[in-house]
């Protein structure tokens, strides 16, 4: 229901919990300095920078496959100028099949043989197929549009936030609009026929309940009971309650003081693993009580971990090593890397290592300048990553701005090594037919580019840029490994899946 028809008692305890997690959040940010940390501006900022860690290319590519150039992750302005990087470039993984639609957002799962394709909200007045894309991915090597999801949410643009829940068999997002949105989420059924997701709270025609307050980044707690959404601008947290869906309700409104992104969860649900966006790093915090649904809730701190190389941290990914509690974590500005933390002390989280392209090292600079400066905001960092399984991983798959997709070995996690990658072919001067795409119509694919922000920090730009070329595609949604394949959205691209080469995964 609408925050404004609440019951006086359930706007009493948002409020109350509000107040009370923003005194708890913020009496538990100080430091001592010790352990190799030190209080900043009162937060704690990691110190123990480990040594910056190149990820070694693949070694050896498949008959016939379109390699990179010399330098890791790099599109050199050379193949942007000359029309090679629309070949694209790959070593052990194959297209085997593709629909590009009119472009995707920022996010996409997948789920069974379906595949959802949110699009831009930029690009509403020019769309075709306008909301979500649902793609019936039974035969992978043909892709097929089935039908556009276009309730309130979607149709707004669902940003970050478009994800499955695989326990409940649910759809949902909330809306995004061109980067933070208000009021609305849209809950789909997927367990019969995920072709024909069934809206859920929905009233007259596709109008959904609004039960959000502001939304970019949003996930299911595990058990599906529960969808939070946070948002990046004001550091703001909400929990609704969705164990009914047809009458979604907000339960917790607070804030975690720093502008937060994306977010996971521990097996019960009650740790949140949510990332801050400045400075890049992580917080966990104890969300028991919005799990358990106390009358008055508080979210506890816990532990958190900063670091200075790197911006904007996106999301986490808890995994377990040899029943070790670990932690994956991507910033997605910066030239940051992918982390991988020791949580097992949650008070007190570790660097075990970092994976860096050749591109994204600090000697590297001049290179991302040449090749960056007319194709949006964002540069060669991951953005969304997956794992293979969560018990002792194998493998990471990352989406990357730029790089494409990039395949790491990580049965050791503090020597992971790529094994393959696809960086589909660039869609230059193709703006006008792809609406849908956020990198060729949204506020980030136009906004200031990456030679405008110094050393690709979040300092002010120094002028515009004139919109983005399309000369490399921005691959920011999470990959999927299904067997010997991979499932993966790319903005310009749209859905693709990829076949690993030669027996190069899974592993023998």
């Amino acid at each position: 229901m609408p925050p404004k028809t609440l019951q006086k008692t359930q706007r009493t305890h948002i409020c109350l919990s509000l107040v009370f997690a923003s005194a708890a959040l913020l009496s538990g940010c100080g430091g001592d300095g010790s352990n190799g940390q030190a209080s900043v501006s009162g937060s704690v900022v990691s110190t123990q920078e480990t040594q910056t860690l190149q990820v070694s290319p693949v070694q050896n590519c498949s008959s016939g496959d379109l390699p990179e150039g010399p330098v890791q992750g790099r599109v050199p302005i050379e193949d942007r100028t000359s029309g090679r990087s629309e070949q694209g470039y790959n070593c052990n993984l194959k297209k085997i099949g593709q629909f590009q639609g009119e472009g995707a957002s920022w996010v996409n799962p997948v789920y069974k043989n379906c595949a959802y394709m949110a699009t831009a909200f930029a690009g509403t007045l020019s769309k075709k197929m306008q909301g979500v894309q649902v793609v019936d991915v039974s035969k992978p090597e043909a892709p097929a549009y089935v039908e556009s999801l276009t309730s309130t949410a979607f149709q707004a643009g669902t940003w970050e936030s478009l994800k499955v829940n695989p326990e409940r068999q649910l759809l949902a997002g909330v809306a995004g609009g061109p980067i933070e949105g208000l009021g609305f989420i849209d809950i789909y059924d997927i367990s019969g026929d995920c072709t024909h997701p069934r809206l859920l709270n929905g009233l007259a025609g596709s109008l959904s309940v609004p039960a959000n307050f502001i939304g970019h980044e949003g996930n299911f707690s595990p058990d599906g009971n529960t969808y939070w959404s946070t948002s990046s601008a004001g550091g703001t947290i909400t929990a609704i309650d969705i164990s009914k869906p047809a009458s979604p309700r907000i339960v917790y409104i607070g804030n975690s003081l720093l502008p937060n992104h994306g977010f996971s969860f521990n097996a019960d649900g009650t740790r949140m693993y949510l990332t801050s966006a400045a400075p890049a790093g992580v917080i966990i915090l104890d969300v028991s009580d919005i799990q358990n649904r106390k009358p008055l809730p508080i979210i506890k701190p816990v532990g958190q971990i900063f670091w200075q190389d790197g911006n904007i941290s996106q999301h986490t990914i808890p995994v377990f090593y040899q029943g070790k509690p670990r932690l994956i974590v991507v910033d997605e500005f910066g030239t940051g890397a992918t982390r991988i933390l020791d949580i097992s002390d949650e008070t007190k989280p570790t660097i075990l290592s970092k994976i860096r392209l050749q591109i994204q090292q600090p000697a590297h600079v001049d290179l991302r300048q040449k090749d960056l400066g007319n194709n949006g905001l964002f540069g060669y960092e991951a953005h969304y990553c997956s794992v293979d399984r969560t018990n002792d991983p194998q493998a990471l798959a990352c989406g990357y701005f730029q790089s494409g997709v990039r395949v790491f070995d990580i049965r050791n996690p503090l020597q992971p090594k790529e094994i393959a990658y696809y960086n589909p072919p660039a869609q230059t001067g193709k703006t006008a037919v792809l609406p849908g795409s956020e990198h060729a119509g949204s506020p980030a694919g136009y906004g200031p580019s990456v030679s405008d922000v110094q050393n690709l920090g979040l300092g002010v730009p120094t002028k515009l840029s004139i919109g983005p070329d399309l000369s490399a595609d921005w691959c920011s949604s999470p990959p999927e490994f299904r067997g010997n394949q991979l499932w993966v959205t790319c903005q310009d691209n749209g859905f693709m899946v990829l076949q690993f080469e030669r027996g190069v995964y899974p592993f023998q």
